[in-house]
């Protein structure tokens, strides 16, 4: 009884945090709502005692993750992006659209699931024959689903590299610089936004 009330209090806690995330106007809040969503998500999976998965939870999404998210905004100017207004109605609507398809689709996804855990599928038991949950888990991983795992990863390197890329044009396409003629002086406020 106390693990669902557990699961129940940190899966609330995963969708408010969710909730949160989505509706900051500040990237830095956004960012620390995410990494508390990861982290009762990693509670999760502590309480059905995936410990493995728990640990890359916490590593590698709330800790690199967030780091590259992190570097990502370093290289965005959000003070114009604040100030910029974010959405249109035409993006509205369709988002919404988007998202009802989406919800749709898992619905219809998770209804033609059967669980066959207790029906002598991965049991406690079968998983510990076989050798444990981190051999079960990577042998799944990088024997079974190693080429939609290539490509997930080069898929992310490729965002990066775009995302970076759309940056340095931004940067450079902005930055202007000023000749001036022999003895002029140059204004204060212009010397100010060259350096």
């Amino acid at each position: 009884m106390a693990l669902k009330v557990l699961f129940v209090f940190f899966a609330a806690l995963v969708v408010a945090g969710g909730l949160f995330a989505i509706t900051r106007r500040n990237m830095i809040h956004a960012l620390l709502a995410v990494v508390f969503t990861f982290i009762n998500i990693a509670a999760i999976y502590l309480l059905t005692q995936a410990y493995f998965l728990a640990v890359v939870q916490i590593v590698i999404y709330a800790g690199a993750i967030m780091v590259l998210f992190l570097f990502v905004l370093m290289f965005l100017n959000l003070r114009t992006f604040e100030q910029q207004r974010q959405t249109h109605t035409k993006q509205r609507w369709g988002a919404a659209i988007l998202a009802v398809a989406v919800l749709a689709e898992f619905i219809f996804v998770l209804a033609g699931i059967t669980f066959t855990s207790a029906k002598g599928g991965l049991t406690p038991e079968a998983i510990a024959a076989q050798g444990g949950q981190t051999r079960v888990f990577s042998d799944a991983l990088f024997n079974q689903m190693l080429l939609p795992f290539e490509i997930a990863s080069v898929v992310l390197l490729v965002a990066m590299i775009g995302a970076i890329i759309l940056v340095k044009k931004e940067k450079a396409a902005s930055l202007t610089l000023h000749e001036w003629g022999e003895g002029a002086d140059s204004p204060e406020s212009t010397v100010e936004e060259e350096v």
